[in-house]
């Protein structure tokens, strides 16, 4: 999310995304990306503890279509549902930077060495120290 129009998304976004504790939860991942993030940024959304894989989807899915550039928002797919995991996010705050990366993993500490892996990896050697962790929520519920 390397533009600045975004920056309260990652606060915001764990507010609205962390459901009341429930039986068998349920989480996905969703991102709409045109290509270019350097030019275009792109937009994410996470859920955690829904009741159903199809709700996590869908909630996932609707925070990412509903946040984000206008290019970005129509293009979001969930590329990832999981249970008893965590999903992050991880950019280059500078805007027009190509840094971003997300992961699903085992554990909070994984997923955010795997989005920061992956932000450093897009970012060119240049931006590489920019990245960090923006935002990290796991699936908890039993």
């Amino acid at each position: 999310m390397a533009h600045s129009t975004w920056r309260w998304l990652p606060a915001s976004l764990a507010l609205f995304l962390l459901a009341p504790a429930i039986a068998c939860a349920h989480g996905a991942l969703a991102i709409g990306i045109t290509g270019d993030i350097a030019k275009d940024g792109y937009s994410l959304g996470i859920n955690v503890n829904s009741q159903t894989p199809e709700k996590a989807r869908e909630q996932a899915l609707n925070w990412c279509q509903t946040h984000g550039g206008p290019l970005t928002k129509p293009k979001c797919k969930v590329i990832s549902t999981f249970q008893h995991q965590c999903a992050a996010e991880a950019e280059d705050p500078q805007a027009g930077t190509p840094g971003a990366g997300w992961a699903v993993g085992a554990t909070k500490e994984d997923a955010e060495k795997i989005a920061m892996s992956n932000c450093v990896a897009a970012a060119g050697k240049a931006r590489q120290k920019f990245c960090k962790v923006t935002a990290s929520l796991c699936d908890t519920t039993p």
